[in-house]
């Protein structure tokens, strides 16, 4: 197929000047050669991250009060859980085939019955 005949022969990208290259690398190494601004100073010169710090602040300090400072109480949670009318064990230690008679009225009768 020749660039005549395709119809997307215009799409394809312009080539960057010659010199781009050597001007971006140059551009690099002189900001690669500046130190960077530490976080004090960038907290010093930028008004945005003032803001954005005063608010995280706020909010630390909101959370730390409404919390208390306490710790949530240890949760105990039953070994078994129904469902419906059957109990069946949170984690007995065992495999699902040494479980199926238990676990049959929470599974079906017809995948109890299929015994693998």
């Amino acid at each position: 197929m020749s660039d005549h005949d395709d119809p997307l022969a215009g799409f394809s990208p312009t080539r960057p000047p010659a010199e781009l290259r050597a001007r971006v690398l140059a551009a690099a190494r002189e900001a690669a050669a500046q130190p960077a601004p530490g976080l004090f100073e960038a907290l010093y010169r930028d008004r945005l991250l003032r803001a954005c710090a005063a608010g995280l602040a706020a909010l630390v300090i909101a959370n730390a009060l409404v919390a208390g400072g306490g710790t949530a109480a240890p949760v105990a949670f039953p070994a078994t859980f129904a469902v419906g009318e059957a109990e069946a064990p949170e984690d007995g230690g065992l495999t699902a085939a040494e479980q199926l008679d238990e676990l049959a009225p929470l599974l079906g009768d017809a995948l109890a019955r299929s015994r693998g």
